[in-house]
């Protein structure tokens, strides 16, 4: 097995919430293939706090673009691992004690972090925690309709994701609507949760959350679509679906890839 390239701990870029005259010139098609490009080639380090039911796919998916992934919920180990960190993802699914001390701990250090807040619809404690999290300051949260809705509004700063049909990115007044997919995404334990570690690791090395957040939801909604066509089922899709998303290049993406405004 071929090692993935660490960054220095001192080292990790932290992505910035603004953006230059020159990227807001270019097309968001071709955003989009520049922040996935930038990511093939600089892959960061991430850390996904994900159940464990996900994180074998979810480590595979990031590993498929040498993106170096850490895993721990020690608590004790969280804030090391999260300060040395381009960015944080924390998921609740299997939301048990020492996932959420070990999610106390990761955004006490300002690492940018990313909340996919699994379920805090059926679940009123739950719902709770994602908003103690939410307080903490989230660079973007992804969820699913009902999970957003639940959720409720979120500070203008953070952008926000609505995967669904179509994914809608609302970060303030500026808005991006993706339609790719298929519909075996839904038959595949942690392809949401791969596709928040993928938002993740785009907002490690992309200045534009909105564009970080695009990008990683055509990534993995245009390799679903290109895992489709070969599958013969959840099984065979699930691998081809790592291949598509590690052989993906932003052109690629840019040229598939359903958005409006």
């Amino acid at each position: 097995m071929t090692a993935v390239p660490t960054k220095d701990a001192q080292t990790v870029a932290r992505p910035h919430t603004t953006v230059g005259p020159v990227a807001e010139a270019l097309p968001d098609r071709q955003r989009l293939a520049v922040a996935i490009d930038r990511l093939r080639g600089s892959p960061p380090r991430i850390h996904a706090l994900v159940a464990p039911v996900a994180q074998p796919f979810v480590a595979n998916i990031l590993s498929a673009l040498a993106v170096d992934i850490s895993m721990t919920v020690e608590a004790a180990e969280m804030a090391v691992m999260a300060r040395s960190s381009g960015a944080v993802l924390i998921n609740l699914g299997m939301l048990d004690t020492p996932r959420r001390e070990a999610a106390r701990a990761a955004v006490t250090v300002g690492t940018p972090f990313v909340l996919d807040p699994v379920k805090v619809d059926r679940v009123p404690d739950r719902l709770r925690f994602a908003r103690e999290v939410t307080a903490a300051g989230p660079l973007i949260v992804k969820g699913n309709g009902a999970e957003m809705a639940a959720l409720g509004p979120l500070d203008g700063r953070c952008v926000a994701i609505t995967t669904g049909a179509r994914d809608e990115l609302v970060h303030g007044a500026r808005r991006i609507k993706l339609c790719n997919g298929t519909p075996l995404l839904t038959k595949v334990i942690a392809t949401g949760c791969a596709t928040g570690a993928l938002v993740a690791a785009l907002s490690a090395v992309e200045p534009d959350p909105l564009i970080a957040g695009a990008a990683a939801v055509a990534l993995m909604g245009v390799a679903g679509e290109i895992a489709s066509t070969t599958a013969s089922g959840p099984g065979s899709f699930a691998v081809q679906l790592i291949d598509a998303v590690g052989g993906l290049t932003g052109a690629d993406v840019a040229e598939r890839v359903h958005l409006d405004h």
